[in-house]
């Protein structure tokens, strides 16, 4: 005899089981309702992944109010998770660790493991020359931004993009130099 069928799994087409049906505790839910209001944000679905992270609300912010001035675009939004990849990327292949944020520690028995020190083969030529190529055109255009706004268009761009700095954080100036970079981004990206 085979065992009961479960009920409570999501199933494709055929019929075949998806695995259980992700559910939010309510004290969870509670909690993000509570962050995505003091984020400014009113969500249909406050499990929403963006809402955990700060480009992520900014882009949200965006959706429900295009005019909100602690907003981006969805290119804007593109260019920031793009150039973050890009400098984990060239941080990985070069070997030097990114400085870490505020309360961004690394756990000590994470520590004791091995510290999470990298296993996978060494990338090709070609990839490191393609992660140095992308670096220095995005680094080159957060720099000719920077020559005519100053320096803190690069560091909140990093602070945002790289170290997840909390919105509740960031000052109206902040919103103008990380849009600044943002846009330099998107062209030099292309996106």
């Amino acid at each position: 005899m085979a065992r009961p069928r479960k009920k409570n799994v999501q199933r494709s087409a055929s019929g075949k089981s998806r695995g259980e049906k992700a559910e939010i505790a309510p004290e969870v839910l509670a909690v993000r309702i509570r962050e995505n209001k003091r984020h400014g944000l009113e969500l249909d679905s406050p499990g929403d992944a963006l809402a955990g992270f700060t480009l992520g609300v900014l882009l949200l912010r965006n959706r429900q109010d295009k005019s909100n001035p602690g907003s981006i675009t969805q290119a804007q939004y593109d260019a920031g998770d793009r150039w973050a990849s890009i400098v984990r990327r060239h941080a990985n292949i070069m070997g030097y660790e990114l400085k870490r944020g505020a309360g961004q520690v690394k756990s000590p028995s994470f520590s004791m493991v091995g510290g999470g020190k990298n296993t996978s083969p060494e990338p090709s030529d070609d990839k490191i020359a393609e992660a140095r190529d992308q670096f220095r055109i995005t680094y080159d255009a957060i720099m000719a931004v920077c020559r005519d706004h100053g320096i803190a268009v690069r560091d909140i761009l990093f602070a945002v993009c790289v170290d997840n700095r909390p919105v509740l954080e960031l000052s109206e100036a902040d919103y103008g130099n990380l849009r600044l970079g943002l846009n330099a981004l998107v062209r030099a990206l292309r996106l």
